[in-house]
């Protein structure tokens, strides 16, 4: 009895170890190493990038800048920061009026301030913001689409899908029958098929205009859906439900191109386009909406999808109707170890996270180093034999804490000499 309360002592001691070491030495010597900023160049006509060095040599840094930082091309060949930011004129295209460089002359056209401001875009979707990945609102506010004040402001009610749509009252947190029963009128009409699955809109008054909420029904049908001088306004698109709507992400932007980002069940990506409600699909090879976070950059002349995992970043370039031009990926720095946490994976053969960054639930994630574990399991063996052989000890309780520390190295040299056999 006492070896098993022993062991129920180190296994917990074990867990707890895995979880917050790492993060103690993330914490005194572990470094962020952002994402790669990669863009496609409109003047040179190539890809390029901003990386963080991990190891940056003295013959590498930059002049300009953040010497841990470094500009270059698909060619390698270095920048500047302002030589760099000058390759990208339509986003750092403030800078170009300052430099005196506006307008620009680009492909025998010129684009001044204006018309750069108004064709430039950049609309994201992160693994967190999918339906179902991350904690929903679970009550949305449905805006005045047409207010009569200059600015959008937030209602007295909001809303939550029960079957239909159950609006409550904020001031006063009782259900709004009436209003409840006028919109899910209105949606019965429009042909929705009850209960509803699910609720996309912008929760913002910080928009230039609302486009109201996006609804999935039963059937798979997409709605379309705003308050208009206080009525419902219900449209049925004409999205063929058989193509399984998985997530929407509203987008309310001046150039009111398209309406939103529609992700289907097969992991598909589209744009639903403001006019009609066109799909237009992201030639997108090898996405993953689980784990990459996506980004489509509009400028005047191109648009530019990137989307990057934790060790590649990839990048098409499409023009104004979508259609792929070129593409490319690079693999980032993130996708080695740091010289910090290389030390560390020579010490602790594993970590446990609770955590997982592409969601916002909790997560209990193992993550191990591969080779650099083994010798991280050698060396705590090896100690563990030398402890073994000091104290000149025998039987099966040695036996088991030498599996437990061959299979957990130091965390569990750890929790068999702090807590030791009985003599």
């Amino acid at each position: 009895m006492l070896h098993l309360a022993r062991y129920a002592l180190i296994l917990p001691a074990v867990i707890v170890m895995a979880v917050y070491l790492p993060m103690l030495f993330d914490m005194s010597f572990g470094e962020r190493v952002p994402k790669t900023h990669l863009f496609y160049s409109p003047v040179s006509k190539k890809f390029i990038w901003r990386d963080k060095l991990l190891r940056p040599a003295e013959e590498s840094l930059e002049e300009v800048h953040h010497a841990q930082f470094v500009q270059m091309d698909q060619d390698g060949k270095r920048y500047t920061r302002q030589e760099f930011e000058k390759l990208l004129p339509f986003i750092y295209y403030k800078n170009m009026e300052l430099w005196g460089l506006l307008p620009l002359k680009i492909d025998g056209a010129s684009f001044d301030k204006e018309a750069i401001r108004a064709d430039r875009q950049v609309v994201e979707l992160k693994p967190k913001q999918i339906a179902g990945r991350s904690p929903d609102e679970q009550v949305y506010p449905l805006l005045e689409s047409q207010p009569d004040a200059a600015r959008l402001a937030f209602p007295e009610e909001r809303f939550r899908l029960a079957g239909g749509l159950e609006f409550i009252n904020a001031d006063f947190n009782r259900p709004d029958q009436e209003l409840s029963r006028k919109f899910n009128q209105a949606l019965k009409k429009a042909g929705v098929a009850f209960p509803l699955r699910l609720a996309a809109g912008n929760n913002t008054i910080l928009k230039p205009f609302d486009n109201g909420f996006f609804l999935v029904d039963a059937s798979g049908a997409v709605f379309h859906l705003k308050r208009v001088k206080g009525e419902p306004w219900v449209v049925k698109t004409p999205i063929d439900p058989a193509l399984g709507v998985r997530s929407i992400k509203v987008s309310e932007n001046r150039r009111k191109e398209f309406r939103a980002l529609l992700l289907s069940n097969d992991d598909r990506l589209f744009l639903l386009s403001s006019d009609n409600y066109r799909l237009t699909p992201l030639p997108l090879e090898g996405y993953d909406p689980d784990g990459m976070d996506f980004k489509l950059i509009i400028n005047p002349l191109y648009r530019t999808a990137v989307y990057s995992d934790d060790k590649i970043i990839r990048a098409v370039v499409l023009d104004k109707d979508y259609r792929p031009l070129v593409s490319y990926q690079h693999t980032m720095p993130g996708a080695e170890l740091t010289p910090a946490q290389s030390v560390f994976s020579y010490l602790a053969p594993f970590r446990i996270d609770l955590e997982d960054p592409n969601s916002g639930y909790f997560a209990f994630q193992l993550k191990g180093w591969g080779t650099h574990s083994l010798i991280a399991l050698a060396w705590a063996a090896a100690l563990f034999l030398v402890y073994a052989l000091r104290r000149r000890s025998g039987g099966t309780g040695i036996w088991a804490d030498g599996l437990v520390v061959l299979l957990t190295g130091a965390y569990g040299l750890i929790a068999v000499t702090v807590l030791p056999l009985e003599e």
